[in-house]
């Protein structure tokens, strides 16, 4: 074993030691609602297939992940500490993976001209332990569901380590041993996508490998073969993804009708969240790293807020330095594309959140290879002016290595407990309000519930200038009014339904639905079922959105329920109606219409729905199949009096 991967290995046990602490963790945001179909599993109302297949996530499904959670339940156990441990599993593995890329890499082109072999052998095992150990990546590694996001790196960084493995292979004319490796990358970039869709740039990032790594020697010609790699993976992706997103194409720009901002402030705002990103990866301050970024602030124009301009000629000025020095500095390009390449997808035009440090998880490989050819090559021209550079460089390493272990330490602390996060996040994100409903949802869940505490969070929300969040304020307001057994204010009832909702995001939605979850089974003073069902149904009315988007139709759902404890039967038929859109995620609601009607004897209504049911339900869904036959038996029962 080489003095480098000896240090490697000793980076694993420190990255293990350091991320130890926060295995004991809690589950956060979407962790719970990722997580049901496994639960379901394990309770036996589905099966693992079924966990497997019907997963919904993103537009390919991550149906590699979902196997992979089930996976690690089968060998590790349901505990949520299992499946963090899981992750961590795969974070080393990961480590390894960059590890032998960018020895590769440098192996195939030094990242400095003329540098010494010492910098080409240790570069790569630097890079990959400060990637290792580094504290922006803990907010990945123990947020389980982002097991999704690691795996997709995962088979990326193997699909660029057979790519690079075949064109090895063919500059050697082993042209057997090159079709094997190419074979492999195919079926890596295929689990990559199935992992997470991220996935899909494995081909492009290999097309920039090829371009920079590969270039030819001086004077000779790129093979036509390279050229064609180069333009159907990297050149005609770029230009489709640009003709689609100007003509409009529905599943790009359609769910910015239930956004905030629109595609062209999220491409500003980009600009400025990309230089975050580096930010966070050269002066990582633990405090600051986490959850809670939903206050990000939104460029409304170039100079609203003015670094939005500086952020983006600040990116054409990198581009152009990295093409310049392209030959005496080939990392800073290739380690700036790769960054730039691998965060095409999220931080370009697809409706997405502004800013998520997961997102960063493949990308920061890039950006800290750029970093490290820029300091490795500055290093070279110091050294010529110092008495021991072979000193002084391997202690300023071994310094900064320790000094990220002992963040990610302290960080992987704070993720102990759901307390210690959410009193970092209010110390430094105030305007967040998921932070803000976090907190009030701690309060309340206390022994004894603290409820003028969690109150007290949501007055700040709805001083919110954005309408959204004075909503969102209202219906905490109530849910928590209603929990203390007291009076529905009207001032609260006024921010929760009045006026005309721009958008009904998820953590709108889930407050509504927990209202109604609360009113259905305690009727709060001045807010029986009627008259929230009643309320909720004219809020998704006025929303501006699709009337037959997925927030709404749940919405009416949980209104038709509302209505129907409250007695109104007809009201109830009606929102049920609106509410399925007869798809196979819908199916509980078909049931719930069929329920109505066979109870009301109306049975002979009810049977299309049955039939349909029959096909929207899977023959493996236990439960499904269970409602659907008790539906089927009483429809029958009362269809034979």
């Amino acid at each position: 074993m080489t003095r480098p991967a000896q240090f490697l290995l000793l980076f694993l046990v420190v990255a293990a030691a350091a991320y130890w602490p926060g295995l004991a963790g809690p589950l956060v945001f979407d962790d719970h609602q990722n997580l049901t179909p496994l639960k379901e599993w394990l309770a036996g109302n589905s099966s693992a297939w079924r966990v497997v297949l019907d997963n919904t996530s993103g537009l390919l499904g991550r149906q590699v992940s979902m196997a992979s959670l089930v996976l690690n339940v089968q060998l590790l156990g349901p505990e949520i500490w299992g499946l963090k441990l899981g992750n961590l599993f795969i974070h080393l593995i990961n480590g390894v993976l960059v590890y032998l890329l960018l020895t590769r890499i440098a192996r195939a082109q030094a990242p400095v001209q003329n540098s010494q072999d010492v910098v080409r052998r240790w570069m790569p095992c630097v890079v990959a332990g400060i990637w290792l150990l580094h504290p922006l990546q803990v907010s990945t590694t123990l947020y389980v569901i982002q097991r999704m996001a690691m795996l997709s790196a995962l088979f990326t960084l193997s699909t660029l380590i057979l790519y690079i493995s075949a064109r090895e292979a063919l500059r050697e004319q082993r042209i057997a041993r090159a079709h094997a490796f190419f074979l492999l990358a195919i079926i890596t970039a295929l689990l990559a996508a199935f992992s997470k869709e991220n996935g899909v740039l494995a081909p492009a990032l290999c097309a920039l490998v090829e371009f920079w790594v590969f270039s030819p020697a001086g004077g000779r010609r790129r093979h036509p073969a390279s050229w064609a790699f180069i333009l159907f993976s990297l050149v005609l992706p770029a230009l489709g993804g640009l003709l689609l997103t100007l003509s409009q194409a529905s599943f790009i720009v359609a769910e910015y009708a239930n956004r905030p901002f629109t595609m062209e402030e999220r491409l500003l705002t980009q600009g400025r969240v990309l230089w975050d990103y580096v930010g966070a990866l050269v002066l990582p301050y633990g405090p600051r790293l986490g959850l809670y970024h939903d206050d990000y602030l939104v460029s409304t124009g170039w100079l609203s807020p003015p670094a939005t301009l500086i952020a983006w000629l600040g990116w054409l000025a990198v581009l152009g330095v990295a093409w310049r020095l392209r030959e005496r500095l080939p990392a800073l390009g290739l380690g700036v594309g790769f960054y730039l390449g691998a965060q095409a997808l999220e931080s370009s035009v697809f409706p997405l959140l502004m800013y998520f440090e997961h997102r960063a998880y493949l990308p920061s490989v890039g950006a800290l290879w750029a970093i490290a050819g820029m300091v490795a090559f500055g290093a070279q021209q110091l050294s010529e002016r110092m008495d021991h550079p072979q000193r002084v460089f391997p202690l300023a390493i071994a310094a900064l290595l320790a000094t990220l272990s002992v963040a990610t330490y302290a960080r992987a602390h704070v993720w102990q407990s759901q307390q210690t996060l959410l009193v970092q996040g209010l110390e430094h994100h105030p305007h967040s309000r998921w932070l803000r409903t976090d907190v009030a949802q701690e309060l309340m869940e206390r022994s004894p519930p603290d409820m003028e505490g969690a109150r007290s969070q949501m007055d700040v929300l709805a001083s919110s200038p954005q309408d959204s969040t004075r909503r969102i304020a209202g219906v905490w307001q109530l849910m928590i009014d209603c929990s203390a057994g007291k009076t529905a204010h009207p001032e609260s009832k006024a921010l929760a339904f009045e006026g005309v909702p721009t958008d009904i995001e998820a953590d709108l939605l889930l407050a509504f639905e927990a209202l109604g979850n609360g009113v259905l089974q305690r009727p709060c003073t001045d807010l029986g079922p009627n008259e929230l069902g009643i309320a909720m149904a004219g809020v998704a009315d006025r929303a501006r959105i699709p009337q037959t988007h997925f927030n709404l139709r749940r919405m009416r759902f949980k209104a038709a329920q509302l209505v129907l404890q409250g007695g109104d039967v007809e009201r109830a038929l009606l929102l049920a109606r609106m509410a399925d859109s007869g798809s196979r995620e819908d199916a509980p609601i078909g049931a719930f219409l069929a329920d109505i009607l066979i109870s009301h004897g109306r049975s002979a209504e009810a049977k299309p729905v049955l039939v349909r049911l029959r096909r929207q339900i899977p023959k493996d869904d236990p439960a499904g199949q269970a409602i659907l036959k008790g539906l089927e038996d009483r429809s029958a029962a009362a269809m034979s009096r």
